[in-house]
């Protein structure tokens, strides 16, 4: 076991320990099987346990030890040269939680010392790293892990690949965040009480991710080399995030690996063997909103504005500014002065965002961007849904779905249609 508090180490971006992590067939589950019977063979000789596990902390200990184990076979295969971070705080182990997976516990430490000792060899560690994603200054300094020389070899001998891991189930899926406190604030987790409304969010969720963990698929090949292994197939779990912490605000579904893709990847994905389509609802911020007041927007393109015909990109996000902001702006927001001409000043393309929408003008600066991104996580959770019952893989992508060729038509139909019913206004979809 080695220390670093070193900022440059080459731990820094080590991705968190994922808890969920098991074999997934026989490959996997036998490598997984030695590593436990070596662990106790090595508890017995060093007699470090005197006294025999309960059931229900033997079954406990099993899970840890597959969980540890898978994942780093993941890292390894992965080639993530930054390793896995995890924690060895007592004061972190000992939290409960409904997002926090049972493996989890204070029996962490004892697991990965033992694991990294000489006759074992399944893990190299080190202590105290500080982490990109949860700096020193949080008191988040992480422990470090990697698979050992001996795990290596397991993996060679049972010829364990990626395809051989999987994830097991019982994951939260309907998170609810606390307000940013500013803008490097993550916003962590609140707890929450289940009621009618978080059980029928969770049931639709279960519906959907099951429908995506069976579905078919694929990247096309040759993909970019060794630039598959970037991508998890398996990494499908969709989970719904809530901010501010109300479930009326944010809902948007994260955790697909085809979240992640840059665009040139994603070409290369494959659904039921098929080419991928990307249909993308246009415009839908303004829609929803004008769709809230009782209305129907009269111009065809909502960011379209007198004076600022070339600045399209600019006033969609001036646009966004003003739905999201819970008072009044001065100023441009950073980066975005630079789509309009030299000179301009915020309060005249404001105004004139206003007087193209003075239907829904008195709802800016009210903060309701945050429902109207409820309104739209409704609609796509509705749109899956409905592709579900149509025997459709859809990938959802906040706005937009990902589908493959031959059910464009349909799911464009669904989805225009889904949205009519749902805000009382046409939508705009494109196929991209």
């Amino acid at each position: 076991m080695s220390n670093t508090h070193n900022p440059e180490s080459p731990w820094l971006f080590s991705r968190l320990f994922n808890p969920w992590r098991c074999s997934s067939n026989d490959n996997s589950h036998l490598l997984v099987t030695e590593v436990i019977e070596k662990f106790i063979q090595v508890e017995v000789s060093k007699e470090s346990r005197r006294r025999k596990r309960k059931p229900e902390d033997h079954k406990r200990f099993l899970k840890a030890i597959e969980a540890i184990t898978c994942d780093l076979i993941h890292n390894h295969l992965s080639d993530q040269r930054s390793g896995i971070a995890i924690s060895r705080s007592n004061r972190v182990l000992s939290k409960t939680s409904r997002y926090k997976n049972e493996v989890l516990n204070k029996t962490i430490p004892y697991l990965l010392d033992v694991l990294e000792l000489p006759e074992l060899q399944m893990l190299e560690q080190v202590v105290g790293c500080i982490n990109y994603f949860y700096p020193e200054k949080n008191g988040n300094l992480r422990t470090v892990v990697k698979a050992g020389k001996h795990l290596v070899h397991l993996i060679q001998k049972y010829h364990v690949e990626l395809e051989d891991l999987g994830l097991s189930d019982g994951e939260e899926t309907i998170i609810l965040k606390r307000e940013k406190n500013d803008l490097w604030d993550h916003g962590g987790t609140l707890e929450y009480e289940d009621n009618d409304l978080t059980n029928l969010y969770r049931d639709e969720m279960r519906t959907i991710n099951q429908w995506i963990k069976k579905a078919d698929l694929n990247y096309m090949e040759p993909f970019h080399g060794k630039d598959k292994h970037n991508y998890d197939l398996d990494c499908r779990l969709l989970k719904r995030y809530f901010t501010r912490g109300s479930f009326k605000s944010g809902g948007r579904l994260f955790g697909g690996f085809w979240q992640q893709m840059k665009k040139v990847h994603r070409e290369n994905l494959l659904i039921d063997g098929e080419n991928i389509v990307v249909l993308d609802y246009s415009q839908m911020t303004p829609k929803i909103l004008y769709g809230y007041c009782g209305s129907v927007p009269e111009m065809e393109d909502c960011y379209q504005i007198k004076g600022y015909e070339y600045c399209r990109k600019g006033i969609k996000k001036v646009f966004n500014a003003m739905t999201f902001s819970d008072g009044p702006i001065t100023r441009f927001p950073k980066g975005i002065n630079s789509l309009f001409p030299v000179k301009t000043r915020f309060k005249e393309v404001a105004d004139a965002i206003e007087n193209e929408h003075s239907r829904i003008a008195h709802l800016f600066y009210t903060g309701i961007g945050h429902y109207l991104q409820f309104l739209e996580s409704q609609i796509l959770v509705e749109v899956l849904l409905k592709l579900i019952e149509s025997n459709i893989t859809a990938l959802p992508i906040h706005d937009a779905v990902l589908v493959s060729e031959i059910h464009v038509y349909k799911s464009k139909q669904v989805m225009e249609q889904v949205f009519l019913d749902m805000t009382n206004v046409p939508s705009v979809v494109k196929v991209e």
